[in-house]
């Protein structure tokens, strides 16, 4: 069989049974842990737009725009809940190194698989984590075949979403393994995703490439079911996947079908730490072992000073937009910023990411005191810190940063950021609708329709 029928053919015909219990305990966390993100990304910058958009063309109202009363058709609530997942940059990541790059998956697989769900109805607990486990596993072994993919341009985490969301969406629908098959290759064509909108531009598109993802997932999947053809070698034909986006990149196409059905991409997820991009965790961790402490004053610091790879460099360049963020987006993935927040408030919340944040002369004044440097033979990330009295402090060297797979959060942890993104924002979800979705989630296995927890979330 060519890769992409042995992999239909596993989407299609392993069962909920097959799959061990550490990949199904893996999914339940990436549910609960992308409903969070979801519940405090709806209430983000530009989220208000986003539901109003997919008001004015809603449709069908058969599925739940999260955060905003809203219901609309799959695919446009697909739109809606795919951007809030990554509105705030705290989401699951598949790490492919210790510092180097990191994908989100979750924020595809989970908010297609639920819209599907409630476009079916009466879709049960053990459905939806069969479909967001083999979904996950699948969209990482895509993932995991380009190492390299940080230096491409390309973009993983959004290049492989239309995909992931296709499958989830697919696998709830009981598409056939000839319509997956097409699935794909009609997913195939709608796929895209680049580092311009938050690399230069600071825009809330960044956002929305995980939006058009779903809502292309859930829409391929649905085209499929309907008997609408795509192409069957989407990965590997002469205009395949691969081929084409990733000409001359060193590929390790082993991924693809190693351990297939054994070893399951979801147990390798982590979750994120900091509501940030995932190359500013070293520094930060770095920071807060220093200033944590307390042992001295913020305005008692001379300049801050990072010593990395260049892998960092996507943020720390350029230079002032970084030094001076003016949107979310921009802070969101400015070294200098999240270092000066961490340093006068010894820690890094959803708050130094808002409006209200970006104006404060405290933080400001410290991040253009931030300086790098980079070293192609380093390993890992530090920090010194100078005072002006003299006094040099440098952290210890960081290696694997806080929410890594090698340096998990604990599950009393993911608890607590789940709860704080519930809290988020001047409108928060009521704590008895937050402890009711994460009961649901916790006992998923016997829940007979998981539109229960949408209904919570509307």
């Amino acid at each position: 069989m060519t890769v992409e029928e042995q992999l239909t053919q596993y989407l299609t015909e392993m069962s909920f049974s097959d799959i061990p219990q550490d990949a199904i305990e893996a999914s339940r966390w990436e549910i609960l842990w992308t409903l969070g993100s979801c519940i405090a990304g709806a209430r983000a910058e530009g989220s208000d737009r986003i539901a109003a958009f997919v008001r004015g063309g809603a449709g069908t109202p058969e599925a739940t725009v999260i955060g905003h009363g809203v219901r609309a058709c799959a695919n446009m609530a697909g739109v809606a809940n795919g951007a809030f997942a990554k509105a705030l940059e705290y989401e699951d990541k598949l790490w492919l190194g210790s510092n180097a790059g990191a994908y989100a998956i979750g924020t595809a697989v989970v908010p297609a698989a639920f819209a599907t769900a409630e476009h079916l109805g009466g879709v049960d607990g053990k459905s939806l984590l069969r479909a967001v486990t083999l979904a996950t596993d699948v969209q990482g072994r895509f993932v995991k075949t380009v190492p390299n993919s940080l230096y491409t341009g390309w973009n993983s985490t959004y290049m492989f979403s239309t995909l992931g969301a296709t499958m989830a969406s697919g696998i709830l629908l009981g598409l056939t393994q000839e319509e997956f098959l097409s699935a794909l290759g009609l997913a195939y064509a709608q796929v895209a995703g680049n580092y311009q909108s938050h690399e230069e531009d600071g825009v809330l598109g960044v956002r929305m490439q995980m939006g058009f993802g779903v809502r292309n997932g859930i829409t391929s999947a649905q085209l499929a079911k309907l008997g609408v053809t795509g192409v069957k070698q989407f990965l590997m034909g002469r205009y395949g996947l691969y081929p084409l986006f990733y000409r001359g990149e060193e590929l390790e196409m082993e991924w693809l079908t190693k351990d297939l059905g054994a070893l399951f991409m979801g147990t390798q997820l982590a979750f994120k730490a900091y509501p940030c991009c995932a190359l500013l965790h070293s520094p930060l961790d770095a920071i807060l072992s220093i200033v944590s402490e307390g042992a001295f004053a913020p305005e008692s610091i001379e300049s801050l000073v990072v010593h990395g790879t260049p892998r960092i460099r996507r943020v720390v360049e350029p230079r002032e937009l970084r030094l001076h963020p003016t949107c979310q987006v921009d802070a969101q993935f400015s070294i200098p910023w999240a270092l000066a927040c961490a340093a006068v408030d010894r820690r890094i919340s959803l708050y130094h990411f808002t409006d209200e944040a970006l104006v404060d002369p405290r933080y400001l004044d410290l991040a253009r005191k931030v300086e790098v440097e980079m070293d192609p033979n380093s390993e890992g990330v530090s920090v010194e810190v100078r005072l002006k009295d003299g006094t040099s402090l440098r952290s210890r060297t960081v290696l694997v940063a806080k929410g890594h797979p090698d340096n998990r959060q604990s599950p009393e942890e993911l608890l607590d950021r789940y709860w704080d993104c519930t809290r988020y924002g001047s409108n928060p979800l009521p704590e008895d609708r937050a402890a009711a979705v994460k009961d649901l989630v916790m006992r998923l296995e016997g829940v007979p329709d998981v539109a229960e927890i949408m209904r919570l979330l509307g």
